[in-house]
C-alpha cells in the first residue's frame, strides 16, 4: 500500500466529505437531510469553521475522514464530539482508521472525553468503538430543527 497522509480537509475534499456523509446516513438509516450539503461552505470552508475534519489521503485521493467539533458537558468539561468517521470500503483494515485516530489524539492532547453516536444498525462502528474501550451510555438523543 502507498503512504497514508492525514491532513485537514481542504476545498478539494468537499465532494468526498459529502459522499461520506451520504454513505454514513444510509448505513445508520438516518433521516436524510441536505444540511451538510447546503451549509458546508459557510460552516467549514470559511474564516471561522464550526467543525474540523481530518482527511486520510492515498496518492492524493481521499479515502477516509473524521469530522468533529467540541462542546461542554457539565459533568466532564470540554468534550470532543466525533460527528462522523468514514473509510471507503476498499481501504478498510489497512490502518487508515488508526492513523486518523492517532492524528486526532495528537491535535487534542488536552481533551479527556471523546463522544460520538452511531445508529443501532451500524454494527461495524459499534464493534470499533467497543474495541477502543468506549462505553455505551443510556442517554437518548433528541433532535428538533428550529
Amino acid at each position: 500500500m502507498h503512504t497514508i497522509n492525514i491532513i485537514h480537509a481542504e476545498k478539494k475534499h468537499k465532494d468526498f466529505i459529502l459522499h461520506a456523509n451520504d454513505v454514513i446516513n444510509n448505513v445508520n438509516d438516518t433521516e436524510q437531510t441536505n444540511g451538510l450539503r447546503e451549509n458546508i461552505d459557510k460552516d467549514y470552508f470559511c474564516d471561522n469553521p464550526k467543525f474540523k475534519c481530518l482527511i486520510a489521503e492515498i496518492d492524493g485521493n481521499p479515502v477516509g475522514m473524521i469530522l468533529y467539533s467540541y462542546f461542554y458537558w457539565a459533568n466532564d468539561g470540554e468534550v470532543l464530539w466525533i460527528s462522523q468517521m468514514f473509510i471507503e470500503e476498499e481501504y478498510r483494515n489497512k490502518g487508515i482508521f488508526i492513523k486518523l485516530i492517532k492524528k486526532l489524539r495528537e491535535e487534542n492532547k488536552d481533551i479527556k472525553i471523546v463522544s460520538c453516536a452511531t445508529g443501532d444498525e451500524n454494527i461495524r462502528m459499534q464493534k470499533i468503538l467497543r474495541g477502543y474501550k468506549a462505553h455505551e451510555i443510556n442517554l437518548k438523543f433528541y433532535y428538533k430543527k428550529i
